[in-house]
């Protein structure tokens, strides 16, 4: 595996552009600072194809294998490749991360972590509500455990196999792994039963979330040390860049009420968003009802959409637009792109994906949109 992974640096070496690697970060930066851009941030994704030099290998091989992991971070991760970058021209940021999967807060808990086949690790919840509240009775400040272990042995994998590499090493930035919100994590946890729990029991919700809030927040920090992030207000995740210093994953939130998530759940994100000097929030499905309830969250940088489709994202936008919180990975049609309606919508404060069907699609609508924006 190590010679594989030594070929793929040898030619991202030889392929990466550190010169343009800033100006998309500056493009990146001044979108999310609702600052003029000569066009919005737009990332492509596609399949990968069967005939490219570098193949992505099974999922299933990354938790025991760092050279492995890193390899996949490099050839295929978010539906995309950075080792196809360079072939598609579009404003990618290149960054990697220990991909352990969504369980890595709910392991300090004791969660039981189960990982088959390819499938992403999951946590098979606790049989009893008993077993549940001994799993929060444990001291915040302590991080230590297998999957931390685990987690901090890739970055520093990460770090010598990139070593030789000066182009590598300017450009691509280690990243926080998935490190989910506190509601999401409970639920791992807790199991379904969490929701009946806000009715029945809401000390008891109250109090796993206080005390995973604070696990999550310790366990960020103690990760900064090996990230390659400047902490400047602007890291990454879903590789992309986004505003702060955590994305808060509220899947599970959409799942209650509006005015649950407030009464019971935001203070806990607000939590995990102050002390961690500000950060965003991401959520697949339909959340438009939680939207007010998430911007008005203090120290809330950015709204990252899993499946914007399913969302009015022009009322969000001009929502967001007023608290001068930017939208992240906006998805858009071939038309919107060629054609400019979407940057005519969304002229900045957003940051663009499009779904190509290939490659080589990718690369045409990259450069239709891209003209279409400089002569406009």
């Amino acid at each position: 595996m190590m010679d594989d992974l030594r070929r793929l640096l040898d030619y991202l070496e030889g392929t990466v552009d550190p010169a343009a690697q800033e100006r998309i970060a500056q493009r990146h930066r001044d979108a999310l600072e609702w600052r003029p851009v000569d066009r919005p941030p737009l990332i492509c994704t596609f399949p990968h194809p069967p005939d490219a030099p570098f193949q992505p290998l099974p999922h299933r091989r990354v938790f025991d294998d760092p050279a492995a992991m890193l390899y996949n971070e490099l050839v295929r991760a978010f539906d995309t490749s950075l080792c196809l970058a360079d072939q598609v021209g579009h404003d990618l940021p290149w960054t990697v991360r220990p991909n352990f999967g969504t369980v890595v807060v709910a392991s300090l808990f004791g969660g039981r972590i189960e990982q088959r086949g390819d499938d992403p690790p999951w946590v098979r919840p606790f049989e009893t509500v008993e077993q549940f509240r001994r799993a929060l009775d444990r001291d915040p400040s302590d991080v230590s455990g297998d999957t931390v272990d685990r987690i901090r042995r890739r970055y520093e994998f990460y770090a010598e196999a990139l070593e030789p590499y000066p182009g590598l090493c300017a450009v691509i930035r280690f990243v926080l792994p998935d490190l989910q919100g506190p509601f999401d994590t409970a639920e791992q946890l807790r199991g379904s039963e969490i929701f009946a729990d806000l009715y029945t029991q809401p000390d008891l919700v109250a109090l796993a979330l206080e005390r995973i809030a604070a696990v999550q927040v310790r366990l960020a920090q103690h990760l900064q040390a090996f990230l390659r992030e400047p902490l400047d207000g602007f890291t990454h995740q879903h590789g992309t860049l986004i505003r702060g210093h955590i994305l808060l994953r509220d899947d599970t939130v959409i799942m209650v009420s509006p005015e649950m998530y407030r009464d019971h759940i935001a203070r806990w994100d607000g939590f995990v968003l102050e002390r961690l000097d500000g950060g965003g929030i991401h959520a697949c499905g339909r959340f438009d009802g939680h939207v007010e309830a998430f911007l008005g969250l203090p120290n809330m940088r950015c709204l990252d959409l899993g499946q914007s489709w399913l969302n009015d994202v022009d009322t969000m936008y001009e929502k967001a637009r007023q608290r001068s919180i930017p939208l992240v990975r906006v998805r858009a049609s071939e038309k919107q792109l060629v054609s400019g309606d979407i940057r005519r919508r969304f002229p900045t404060g957003a940051t663009f994906v499009y779904d190509a069907p290939t490659v080589a699609d990718a690369k045409r609508v990259c450069m239709a949109y891209c003209d279409r924006v400089e002569v406009s």
